[in-house]
C-alpha cells in the first residue's frame, strides 16, 4: 500500500511541475492573488453581467495573465471584457482567439486574453466582466513560475471532481 502512495504522489508530482497551480475561490469578492509570479489557474463561473474582481499583489517583474474558456459549444457563446487598472492608466487587456490543450488537467481551452501585468510597486485590479453569452465557467491565469506546495499537491487527488463541478456548475 505504501508503494503505491508513494507511486501516485511521484506521479502527481511529476505532473505538477508542469501546470499551473488549481485554485477554486470559494465565491469571495475580491479573488486575492497573493503570489502573482507562480503560475496559478483560478476556476470560476460567471452569469451574464457580472464582474469578478481580483487584487493582485505588487510584482517586481512582468507576469502573463491568461483568460481562458472551455473549446466547446457553450465556451464558444461565451465573452469577457478584462480590465487592469495598476493605479496609473487602466486599460483592457488584448483580446484574443487561440485554440489551447491543457495536458494536465486533460481539458481543450480558448485563450480569450493573453496579456501581462508589472512590475508595479502597488497592488493591481482585474475586473473580469461577463459581457456575453450564457452563464459559464472560465478561468484566469496569472503568472510563470511553476510551483506546487504540498497542500497543492493533495488537492491534486480531488482535482478530477472539482473540474466537473466547475464545468457542470451547480
Amino acid at each position: 500500500m505504501r508503494t503505491i502512495l508513494a507511486w501516485a504522489l511521484l506521479m502527481a508530482l511529476a505532473g505538477a511541475g508542469r501546470a499551473h497551480v488549481p485554485y477554486f475561490p470559494d465565491g469571495a469578492d475580491p479573488v486575492v492573488v497573493d503570489a502573482p509570479t507562480v503560475s496559478k489557474a483560478y476556476y470560476l463561473r460567471s452569469e451574464p453581467g457580472a464582474v469578478q474582481e481580483f487584487v493582485v499583489a505588487p510584482v517586481e517583474r512582468s507576469v502573463p495573465v491568461q483568460l481562458l474558456v472551455l473549446d466547446d459549444e457553450a465556451g464558444g457563446r461565451l465573452a469577457y471584457r478584462v480590465r487592469l487598472d495598476c493605479g496609473s492608466s487602466p486599460r483592457e487587456l488584448r483580446p484574443v482567439d487561440v485554440p489551447f490543450y491543457e495536458p494536465f488537467s486533460r481539458l481543450a481551452h480558448r485563450i480569450r486574453v493573453a496579456d501581462a501585468l508589472g512590475p508595479s510597486a502597488t497592488p493591481c485590479r482585474i475586473e473580469v466582466a461577463h459581457v456575453g453569452g450564457p452563464a459559464g465557467p472560465y478561468t484566469l491565469v496569472v503568472g510563470d513560475e511553476e510551483r506546487f506546495g504540498f497542500g497543492d499537491v493533495l488537492g491534486l487527488f480531488t482535482l478530477e471532481r472539482r473540474l466537473r463541478a466547475w464545468r457542470e456548475g451547480p
